[in-house]
């Protein structure tokens, strides 16, 4: 019984976040987004989620790099913009990831692998690369063939995930959320 529990949940949790999907595709343009429609945005929301988690070790070597600098050339950023020089712009810091964005993360990320087929090495670096924001070029060369093709893998991969989530909530695959 338990584990009907966590197939209820797990259920309930993909299809919360095909809807939050369903809500990125219709703010992006799409009239009426379909399943692949929702799951595309989902992968880019993914994406930008994950580059928005801390790197703590990242962290602890910049700050400890800095430990031992004297504080006027630690603060001497901080000393400029008080008046004494003009700083050209400020660069803001990307706000955290939130938790259902984290949450909605794991989902897609648990359901990558079902996008992969005969070559799923390379569907899945294509499919998350575009997702991530990789030039086109950039994965052309890593893998070896032309634009149109990298462009075809990735639709690809989204119609086998969305053929797979379809069987596994339940849902018509091409219809309309």
């Amino acid at each position: 019984m338990n584990g009907q529990r966590a197939t209820g949940k797990t259920l309930a949790r993909g299809r919360s976040a095909l809807a939050h999907g369903r809500v990125l595709a219709k703010s992006a343009g799409c009239d009426a987004p379909s399943l692949r429609d929702a799951l595309w945005e989902l992968l880019m929301e993914a994406a930008d989620t994950l580059s928005r988690l801390p790197n703590r070790e990242r962290g602890w070597l910049t700050a400890a790099s800095r430990a031992h600098w004297p504080d006027f050339v630690r603060h001497y950023d901080d000393s400029l913009r008080g008046g004494h020089a003009a700083t050209d712009t400020t660069t803001l810091r990307r706000s955290p990831a939130s938790a259902e964005a984290i949450d909605r993360m794991d989902i897609v990320l648990a359901w990558l692998p079902l996008a992969g087929g005969k070559n799923p090495r390379r569907d899945l670096a294509v499919l998350f690369g575009l997702a991530c924001g990789a030039k086109v070029a950039v994965l052309r060369r890593r893998f070896g063939c032309g634009r149109r093709t990298i462009y075809d893998i990735r639709d690809r991969a989204l119609k086998r995930l969305s053929v797979r989530i379809s069987a596994e909530l339940g849902l018509e695959a091409d219809a309309e959320l």
